[in-house]
């Protein structure tokens, strides 16, 4: 009997550290730590996903910064395909879909704020005029999503082309501003 007593109390322990293990990594989800994840396809191919660190992302107004736009750029070393994507919106708000800026000025300079790298390729500048994205989400002190459908030059082969289709980007993206920053 006493045997048997033991074996229940060990299975008990068991059970209440196998829980306390599972558990350990609450506080290091995206809700408290930060970041995110872009899940996307492209030409339909997919879908792939993309995690965001919580400093791959810039959200108006937040912490130490007073702009009124969304930027977010992917890093390329978080994705199994060599993809990398860089996207910027103007005044993000809820229910609408918004179109990404292409270029923006930067230190002086028109530069290409908004592209997609595809498998380690040159950086395919966006097409403005087709490409949406849409905020559904927008919690400002913790978390942000929004449906992108973006469509991008090919320069897979190196240079950019007119005379190739375009490449077709569609996804979720999702982001968890850090705890600590709120």
């Amino acid at each position: 009997m006493n045997l048997t007593f033991h074996k229940k109390a060990g299975l008990a322990l068991g059970t209440i550290a196998l829980a306390l293990a599972a558990c350990g990594d609450i506080n290091n989800s995206w809700e408290i730590k930060g970041g995110g994840y872009l899940k996307y396809t492209l030409n339909g191919d997919g879908p792939y996903t993309i995690e965001l660190d919580k400093n791959d992302v810039e959200p108006p107004f937040y912490v130490n910064n007073s702009h009124h736009y969304f930027y977010f750029c992917t890093r390329i070393e978080e994705s199994k395909e060599g993809d990398q994507l860089s996207l910027m919106v103007n005044s993000p708000q809820t229910g609408k879909d918004l179109t990404p800026v292409g270029r923006a000025s930067l230190n002086g300079r028109m530069q290409t704020v908004s592209w997609f790298r595809a498998n380690f390729a040159t950086e395919a500048p966006l097409i403005v005029d087709s490409s949406t994205i849409k905020f559904d989400e927008i919690i400002k002190d913790s978390l942000w999503t929004a449906d992108l459908d973006l469509y991008f030059m090919d320069c897979r082969s190196g240079s950019c082309s007119d005379s190739l289709p375009p490449l077709h980007l569609t996804g979720r993206f999702r982001y968890w501003v850090p705890d600590s920053e709120r």
